[in-house]
């Protein structure tokens, strides 16, 4: 790893873990049993149980998946939301090019339990504080799997985009 990539990846973790802490400030007094942490190898080995369940609906691999885009993206979005010891959801994405949106690439519930959890809400607020911190003014939601999906996204004020499939919102 260059020195230069070393030392961006150190800059944006703090800056991550600055966003997460206030997340979790938020989290302690509406809900205190979730806590927002980065991805660590305790949240990819819980993510390995998802491949096992029925209710999955896609077939990433959060552990290869994470490594390369880990390396290949610094500044990116991270968060695993945490129920207590159990894992409920895995979030990635990274800035534009341009560095004034924040995309959401990848997210993932725990199959058997995200529905009783408020997944994607507590993705967007870290998402929003993300891109503040990186002062981006738009946050958008890359290729949501089904329309059904969509339709819940848009729900939170992002508008669909069907030449580039992706949802956005302006900050």
């Amino acid at each position: 790893m260059l020195a230069t990539h070393k030392d961006a990846e150190e800059r944006y973790t703090k800056l991550r873990l600055a966003v997460l802490d206030e997340i979790n400030k938020d989290l302690r007094t509406s809900q205190p049993n979730l806590r927002a942490a980065l991805i660590d190898q305790s949240a990819l080995s819980e993510s390995k149980r998802w491949k096992s369940s029925t209710k999955r609906r896609v077939e990433w691999n959060w552990t290869e998946g994470y490594s390369v885009f880990r390396y290949r993206h610094p500044k990116r979005f991270e968060m695993a939301l945490w129920n207590n010891k159990q894992l409920a959801s895995l979030s990635l994405g990274r800035p534009t090019y341009q560095g004034t949106k924040l995309r959401l690439d990848f997210i993932e519930g725990n199959p058997d339990s995200a529905k009783d959890i408020r997944v994607f809400e507590y993705t967007f607020l870290a998402m929003a504080g993300y891109a503040e911190v990186l002062d981006a003014s738009e946050l958008r939601v890359m290729n949501p799997i089904n329309a059904s999906v969509r339709q819940y996204y848009e729900r939170f004020g992002l508008v669909y985009v069907p030449k580039g499939d992706y949802l956005f919102v302006r900050l």
